[in-house]
């Protein structure tokens, strides 16, 4: 409600982030630190049995642990910062304010990591005989500062759903070790090396046409499903005692899906994790194409259903008893309904509503309470507007703002006078009907005309 937000009318401002949100995790996880794990594990599986075909296939991913952290990894994390910034640009101050020091100590760790990653790949051919070994430990200090990263952002992550005692105290340390730090700290680094094997195998089973070969890198890889397997369950357990009894119950809500197909599609999903390793581990030079392909899918559907989740459960706040999702500090609502919202807001140009700027009006504050996460027109129905309002009136639909928080409860209360739930109210109806380019001065004019008339 303090800075000037950006639109995205069709897709979402909630689905622009996640849809990067969602790449830049795959990417950090699955081949920051998940595949520099495996890399490193062949590279030391190599050297232990003097086998430098599975040396070469370490260089080889390393090559692409390369590209891809550096460019793929990289825009989308500072794409995060850019979208996050024009789109939810309250929350994101709130966070650096408390999380300042923690980011910038995770971009020295990450531009550490960057130097590491370079050294590493680009000293394979040149480090020999008994550099072979410093060689391995450079590996060894890239997969420690790409958990270290992991270790920072988890702690910022982990504060939005859980910021402990940070509320009454304010406290750096209170937010960052919160009540779900360590579940979910412990649950990342697991779920990163299960992606990268997830990820990584489809390729190493297409690719490498020597079956030896790829029994020796299946071999190590059946070592990590082993323990990431079990350890993914345990401290996904660990993670869901940990958080809020009100973020439980929307869990299955956030999907989307009816709980008879979430149950279901989450035990097929577990089969099939258990079936891949234990077919890796019995049998890794006949790992099915099929199933490869399957892991690789199934893996990439469970991260984004996690992020999306993570993010959604939090609701209505995205800061958890501090602030809502729509960037309205809680402690200020009572405040904003006496004194009114748009009196407020920094970033309004309306400061109160009259009968002929009330579509304008009802614009300011459908820009500060609920493009966070609604559109007018869009793809998805149930954040549509066009498609949600369709047979109300205005009269109906602001005495259902005032109440929608109580009726569903992940939604943010409307803050404000109640002149400016009826502008809301307004101007949703119109725009609804209309569209985005509805002529808003018309309207007023219109409704200037009938109360002269009355």
């Amino acid at each position: 409600m303090n800075y000037p937000v950006i639109e995205f009318p069709w897709l979402g401002n909630g689905m622009i982030i996640a849809v990067i949100a969602i790449i830049h995790v795959i990417v950090s996880h699955g081949v920051a630190i998940g595949m520099t794990v495996l890399m490193v594990s062949l590279e030391y599986q190599g050297l232990k049995t003097n086998n430098e075909k599975l040396i070469n296939v370490a260089k080889t991913i390393s090559k692409w642990v390369l590209i891809i952290t550096t460019t793929v990894g990289a825009m989308t994390g500072v794409g995060i910062w850019l979208v996050t910034s024009v789109i939810q640009p309250d929350s994101i101050g709130s966070l650096l304010r408390i999380f300042f020091w923690a980011w910038f100590a995770e971009w020295i760790v990450f531009i550490t990591e960057v130097v590491l990653l370079i050294i590493y790949y680009y000293t394979w051919d040149t480090w020999k005989g008994a550099k072979r070994k410093i060689h391995f430990r450079i590996g060894v200090t890239l997969s420690i500062f790409g958990w270290l990263t992991a270790m920072i952002i988890t702690g910022i992550l982990s504060a939005k759903l859980t910021p402990g005692k940070w509320t009454e105290t304010l406290s750096f340390w209170n937010a960052f070790l919160n009540p779900t730090y360590i579940p979910s700290l412990a649950f990342r680094t697991f779920i990163a090396i299960l992606l990268a094997v997830s990820l990584i195998s489809l390729p190493i089973r297409l690719l490498i046409k020597d079956k030896e070969v790829r029994r020796d890198v299946f071999k190590v890889f059946s070592f990590w499903n082993a323990l990431t397997v079990p350890g993914v369950l345990i401290t996904g357990i660990w993670y869901l005692l940990s958080i809020p009894d009100e973020a439980k119950d929307l869990i299955i809500w956030s999907t989307g899906m009816p709980e008879n197909i979430f149950n279901m599609l989450h035990i097929l999903g577990l089969a099939l994790f258990l079936i891949f390793a234990l077919w890796m581990a019995i049998k890794p030079e006949r790992v099915p194409v099929i199933l490869t392909i399957a892991i690789f899918f199934t893996s990439i559907a469970f991260i984004g259903e996690f992020e999306g989740v993570r993010e959604s459960v939090r609701k209505p706040y995205i800061i958890y008893d501090y602030l809502y999702a729509n960037g309205v500090e809680a402690a200020k609502v009572d405040k904003f309904n006496e004194e009114g919202y748009l009196a407020n807001s920094a970033a309004s140009p309306i400061k109160e509503v009259t009968a002929e700027n009330q579509l304008e009006a009802g614009r300011e504050l459908y820009k500060g309470q609920c493009i966070a996460c609604h559109t007018v027109e869009g793809w998805r129905t149930k954040r549509n507007f066009g498609d949600r309002l369709e047979g109300w009136d205005e009269a109906a639909l602001s005495g259902y703002i005032s109440t929608l928080h109580e009726t569903r409860p992940f939604m943010p209360p409307f803050v404000g006078t109640d002149d400016e739930r009826d502008a809301l109210a307004a101007y949703l109806i119109k725009v609804s009907n209309e569209g985005l380019d509805a002529d808003l001065t018309q309207g007023s004019k219109e409704k200037d005309d009938e109360k002269e008339e009355q």
